[in-house]
């Protein structure tokens, strides 16, 4: 099959039901696209680093902290309240020091 008409692709979608489909590429680009370079520069690069790796620590401790909430709750009656002090204790500890200073590269 030739290009001199500038198709660049042709896709037929192939079903088995009336409606919906999946679509096979017949001719054109079949291949995966390239992964666009993150635009970003260097200077910034570290903050950015422990910014994302503080984000997901807190989403760790935030985690564990509602896995902890929902069974207290289910123990007991007012468990959430009753174990307020050491659920929040030991989700915070899963933070590990991310709030520190030497963590955060500020200087």
């Amino acid at each position: 099959m030739s290009n001199k008409l500038g198709i660049k692709r042709v896709v037929v979608l192939r079903s088995e039901d009336s409606l919906g489909g999946y679509p096979e590429t017949i001719f054109g680009n079949r291949g995966k696209k390239k992964k666009k370079k993150k635009k970003q520069s260097k200077l910034l690069s570290p903050w950015e680093k422990s910014v994302r790796s503080l984000a997901k620590t807190q989403v760790k401790a935030s985690r564990t902290y509602l896995d902890r909430h929902e069974r207290s709750n289910k123990k007991k009656k007012n468990g959430w309240l009753r174990d307020l002090n050491k659920n929040a204790s030991k989700s915070l500890s899963k933070l590990g020091g991310a709030y520190s200073i030497y963590k955060l590269n500020l200087f």
